[in-house]
């Protein structure tokens, strides 16, 4: 089915991110500088040196969170806390160096086509896995023989059909064990039914994984017209269980416990088999790809589980966590073992399979078959590795061999780091504006499996109205957008979108205290060491940037953070004078602007010659303006169903309705390019339509 329209009638937003593009290099021997190369000697003076005196103005407000003085509020059981705002060693109202820093040289990046410094390429994300897909997921118990691994299938008494749903009763039997935490529909509309009047069974003092027997008998499903066996006696020994009755019967296998972690869950499960089948070979890929997608999830959840007192248990309505997020916690503990019970996607038929995944859970998330590094274009882009080879931003700020995921050891006889040449000062508020509290509204992880917002095709534009699979990490055409750039809200800054909703505090948001008021002013002074004319040039153009407006701090999907640096003094060491003199101002000679002029323009000149393009036409220099030169016309917030900010948090719905499947799909709206982008988008609910709101 064709995905619905949308119209331009009614509210239209701005996304708060959009992306900027990637070069490709046309004449790579040309401004070799803004390529791969080995950076200079610390231990002499072999270029320019000097100081870059700043002022940064904030354009909306901005607030930069100190570590200390922290204050923590109990708020319903929740611990909420308040921050306040950076200060200096003396106590004293700053924007940190390291801040500075991070702002400029990722426009450092984005401007001279430098690496991605922080990259997880070998990460592999996953996707939620179709519950029609999801049906044909046969149990299976884990088994090592030596160095071989195989899967034991357990697939009850349906025999296994790996293209479609089973063919009789679902593969493993239902354990009736949780009252769910929202009210089930089914039960309350057939009340009467066997299946409404199963019995709850205890599994306290049982284990997952544990062998058990069991009396099972068949259900229907009132509503949804399937059979399943469903246990109602359990026992560890079989003299323990009661004689069968009826279309009751004995079988002995697996209990597999996850805990209760969604709303409806009302079941685990048990994996057994009255069939005489052979083990299937695990392939050691198929293994790989479980313990990353067991990573994955805990990755995902890490900082939920930690705030919970007890996440194997459900609390204040919320589904406790699964099993495997909790019993594993750290990447090197993911690894599969003998006895794990799994679920399986089979291929081939007659009693002979193969295995193309295996997964936790039978709704479960699985991972793609390419690696966000795949999806990296071009290629080159991936983090620098050799100190012979840095890019610009790695000469110049600096680089360290290897990143936080990295589980090789590195060649301790090659470098493995490089100090940058280009120091921050602290910015010291030397105007103040003013300041206020507030409490924020709560700011969400990235979500890099919105496809439509984080793909884009390698040739062309991106479509709306394309199905998941034709947009999504395993399609060879996609490629990733660039790199995620906040937009500037300048006047369309609503204290709608920053505020938390009535107020409300919890322990997803901050309270955030001496925040500074559009109009602050702060200065700075950057530091440079050793810099080319055209390296140079780079760094005041980042400075700079046309005038347009740096992100900083906190809370810049809100709307914080937005400010303009201007370049007030320029300043270029005569190390020769300078260190035959005793006097601290000897040395130093000031720039006129003819001089920055000339440093700035033989960077654009560079890039103008290795990319093809005069500067302010290259795909990413476009991109930057179109996010940061000037005041958005449409507001700007994070896609939602309705036009104002909802205190029970349904922006999901937006993404759900957007890319709905099925008969009736949704619009599977496309974020266009950043240059392109100013149309907006529509609201959307759940179901995929668009909702006119004036």
């Amino acid at each position: 089915m064709q995905a619905r329209a949308t119209t331009s009638q009614g509210y239209r937003f701005l996304n708060p991110y959009n992306f900027a593009r990637t070069l490709e290099t046309r004449n790579p021997h040309l401004a070799p500088l803004l390529g791969r190369c080995s950076p200079p000697p610390h231990d002499r003076m072999v270029g320019l040196s000097g100081r870059i005196r700043c002022r940064l103005t904030a354009t909306t407000p901005i607030f930069i969170s100190d570590s200390e003085g922290v204050v923590e509020e109990n708020v319903n059981g929740r611990i909420h806390r308040h921050y306040r705002f950076f200060r200096d060693p003396e106590g004293k109202v700053a924007i940190p160096g390291t801040s500075l820093r991070g702002a400029v040289r990722s426009m450092f990046e984005t401007a001279t086509n430098s690496c991605f410094a922080h990259f997880a390429g070998d990460k592999r994300l996953s996707y939620h896995l179709l519950p029609e897909l999801a049906l044909r997921l046969v149990p299976a118990r884990v088994r090592q023989r030596d160095h071989h691994w195989e899967l034991e299938l357990l697939p009850g008494t349906t025999t296994i059909t790996p293209d479609r749903r089973p063919s009789g009763p679902q593969y493993a039997a239902w354990v009736h064990t949780y009252q769910t935490l929202q009210k089930s529909r089914t039960v309350l509309q057939a009340s009467q039914t066997p299946y409404a009047q199963r019995q709850r069974l205890s599994l306290n003092g049982y284990q997952h994984g544990e062998r058990v027997y069991a009396i099972i008998e068949r259900v229907t499903h009132p509503s949804r017209n399937f059979e399943f066996w469903n246990v109602v006696s359990l026992a560890r020994s079989e003299q323990n269980l009661p004689k069968p009755v009826g279309n009751q019967r004995k079988v002995s296998g697996y209990l597999c416990i996850t805990n209760q972690n969604i709303e409806n869950k009302h079941d685990e499960r048990l994996f057994f088999t009255t069939q005489q089948l052979q083990p299937v070979a695990l392939p050691d890929d198929a293994r790989a790809r479980y313990e990353e997608l067991i990573a994955d999830y805990q990755e995902r959840h890490r900082d939920e589980v930690r705030k919970r007192r007890n996440p194997a248990q459900s609390e204040g309505g919320e589904p406790a966590f699964s099993r495997f997020i909790l019993e594993r916690t750290g990447r090197n503990d993911a690894r599969l073992q003998d006895g794990d019970l799994v679920y399986a996607m089979l291929d081939g038929a007659n009693g002979t399979y193969t295995v193309q995944f295996i997964v936790p859970v039978s709704v479960p998330r699985v991972g793609f078959d390419r690696k966000i590094g795949n999806l990296l274009f071009p290629a080159e882009l991936a983090k620098c590795t050799e100190y012979q080879k840095l890019c610009p931003a790695c000469r110049t700020f600096g680089w360290v061999w290897g990143d936080e995921s990295t589980q090789e050891t590195p060649d301790l006889s090659k470098p493995t780091a490089y100090a940058g040449r280009v120091r921050f000062s602290h910015a010291t508020l030397v105007h103040d504006a003013g300041t206020f509290d507030t409490t924020l509204a709560i700011l969400s992880t990235p979500k890099p499996t919105t496809y439509r917002f984080y793909l884009r095709p390698r040739n062309g534009k991106p479509r709306d109205g394309l199905r998941d699979q034709d947009v999504d990490y395993n399609n060879e055409e996609q490629i990733l957008r660039g790199r995620k750039v906040y937009r500037h809200h300048g006047k369309q800054l609503n204290p709608q979108e920053y505020q938390s909703v009535n107020n409300a505090k919890s322990d997803q948001n901050r309270t955030v205290l001496g925040v500074q008021q559009t109009g602050s002013v702060f200065e700075f002074t950057v530091e440079f060491t050793n810099l080319a004319p055209l390296e140079l040039g780079a760094l005041l153009w980042s400075l700079g940037l046309e005038g347009w407006y740096h992100r900083i701090g906190y809370a810049k999907p809100l709307g914080f953070g937005s400010a303009q640096i201007s370049i007030q003094e320029v300043e270029i060491l005569d190390p020769k004078v300078r260190y035959e003199s005793l006097s601290a101002g000897d040395g130093w000679i000031k720039a006129d602007q003819q001089q920055i002029d000339s440093w700035i323009n033989a960077f654009k000149k560079g890039m103008a010659s290795r990319y093809g393009a005069a500067f302010d036409q290259l795909a990413n220099i476009r991109d930057l303006k179109a996010l940061l030169a000037a005041d958005p016309t449409l507001p700007v917030h994070y896609p939602r169903p309705t036009r104002q900010p909802q205190a029970e948090g349904r922006q999901y719905e937006w993404f759900v309705g957007n890319k709905r499947g099925g008969q009736d799909p949704g619009p599977r709206i496309a974020l266009p390019l950043a240059e392109e982008d100013r149309v907006g988008l529509p609201l959307i609910d759940k179901y995929g339509d668009e909702v006119h709101e004036r």
